[in-house]
């Protein structure tokens, strides 16, 4: 009978002393094979090209001085290129190519030159956020070319006057053949243009009702603040 009661009561002494408390389970280690790059950043969404403000056509025409008596040349081209309609610089056949009139205009002064612009559209992982599928370039036909540059003028007074070329043109030959071209990537700019991220920049303006494409190419190192090329082009293949 003494050994019952010895034995509740060291029972009972037992389940009055505290209960150890289970230890936090460990944090999960990382596998040995899992593979942590300690230079990683977290990604950041693409931002967006602003969007290019218009060609300031008045500023440009003050610097070389244009009005009513004074409408030739790169001032010409300005005149035109106040209204520009929304165009799509991705042609038909995705490879447009232009040939036309330039002035080059060199502190304040400018000479003529045979202009060319092409576009040809490239696949979207080319470009960046906010950029069109299209690069442009924006050139002439060099000066050692004298049966080319003949046949440019015949081709741009047809194209002045409404009319067509030869199929005989070497010009328009030239120009459909030529496979190096000065590109540069473009963006969507207010005002309906085109901006071409050329040297000192360019734009592009197509007009409502005409099949004239119209360019400005700042130069890149300007002594003059007008200078850079304008041009006014036609359509050779699109």
């Amino acid at each position: 009978m003494r050994s019952i009661v010895l034995f509740v009561a060291t029972l009972v002494a037992c389940q009055d002393q505290p209960q150890p408390q289970p230890k936090p389970s460990a944090p999960t280690a990382i596998s040995a094979t899992a593979t942590v790059d300690p230079t990683a950043t977290p990604s950041v969404a693409a931002v967006p090209t602003p969007t290019p403000k218009p060609l300031d056509v008045e500023e440009l025409k003050t610097a070389l001085k244009c009005g009513k008596a004074n409408a030739a040349g790169p001032c010409n081209v300005l005149g035109q290129f106040a209204e520009c309609k929304k165009w799509d610089p991705v042609t038909q056949s995705g490879d447009g190519r232009w040939l036309g009139r330039g002035y080059v205009v060199e502190k304040g002064a400018y000479v003529e030159e045979l202009s060319l612009v092409r576009t040809r559209r490239v696949p979207m992982t080319e470009v960046g956020p906010g950029q069109l599928p299209v690069k442009v370039a924006i050139t002439n036909i060099p000066n050692d070319l004298s049966t080319e540059r003949e046949h440019a003028e015949k081709a741009i007074r047809a194209y002045e006057r409404g009319d067509v070329t030869t199929k005989f043109n070497l010009a328009v030959e030239y120009i459909k053949k030529r496979d190096e071209w000065p590109e540069a990537f473009t963006t969507q700019a207010e005002g309906n243009q085109v901006f071409v991220a050329a040297e000192g920049g360019a734009h592009l303006c197509a007009r409502e009702g005409e099949s004239t494409l119209l360019a400005i190419k700042r130069a890149a190192n300007r002594q003059h603040p007008a200078d850079g090329v304008y041009a006014i082009l036609w359509p050779v293949s699109w």
